[in-house]
């Protein structure tokens, strides 16, 4: 027998990686016809948010987001909105708990959600909506040569209990550290590749995998000869209860 595909997807302690081929079609009732992956859930202890890969159904999609929760929505292929917000390929939105708004992706469009409870901190008031493009945005050095990053929300603004940023790496370059740190991540490859290091593992990593890494879980990545991007979701300024 044929060695079935995924096999590069791997469950370890703190992490999951999940490959084009893992991937697992789910189904919500106000998404018929699209195809709906749970990239990762809360199901997923100790995940607190929600990861969604979404392909919009042939004529179109439209999912009413819950209120409850704040979103970020990234888009991959094709066009649409989310909360009135452009949504074309690299372009994002984030929308406040609250808000009720929609994602509206046209036939065959593909985008990124995330989802979680907002975490209010006293005496800050909970950030409003914006949206933009990836590529309109700064690239700016990191410590790490030939690292660079691109902030999709403000990074410096303690209202916001989570960062979206878009990093992007040379060819054969890596960070300059193994990191173990509280905030977990959610890490989805736009482009190239390379090597993840995840909890004392190496793994294979192209454009289209998705990594969950969950608190303290000891991590670092090296492109490969064409570079890698990704997009990284992370929580902060937040204490950690």
């Amino acid at each position: 027998m044929s060695e079935p595909q995924g096999a590069r997807g791997r469950r370890g302690r703190g992490y999951t990686l999940i490959t084009p081929e893992n991937q697992y079609v789910s189904r919500l009732p106000s998404l018929p016809g699209a195809r709906f992956v749970k990239l990762v859930t809360p199901r997923l202890a100790p995940a607190r948010f929600g990861q969604y890969l979404i392909d919009g159904a042939p004529t179109g999609s439209r999912l009413t987001l819950d209120s409850a929760n704040e979103h970020f929505v990234y888009g991959l292929r094709g066009a649409g909105t989310a909360g009135g917000f452009a949504l074309s390929e690299e372009g994002y939105a984030y929308l406040p708990a609250g808000a009720g708004a929609e994602l509206i992706l046209e036939a065959d469009s593909r985008a990124l959600l995330i989802s979680r409870p907002y975490e209010p901190w006293p005496g800050l008031e909970p950030p409003t909506a914006h949206g933009g493009h990836a590529r309109a945005l700064p690239e700016t050095a990191t410590v790490a040569a030939g690292v660079l990053r691109r902030e999709l929300i403000d990074p410096l603004d303690p209202a916001f209990d989570f960062n979206m940023s878009l990093l992007r790496f040379e060819p054969d370059v890596g960070l300059h550290q193994i990191e173990i740190h509280d905030e977990e991540h959610g890490l989805y490859m736009t482009a190239g590749g390379g090597t993840y290091g995840l909890d004392g593992e190496r793994h294979e990593v192209h454009a289209g995998d998705f990594i969950y890494m969950a608190p303290y879980c000891p991590q670092w990545f090296g492109s490969g000869a064409q570079g890698g991007e990704y997009l990284l979701y992370k929580d902060v300024y937040r204490t950690g209860f």
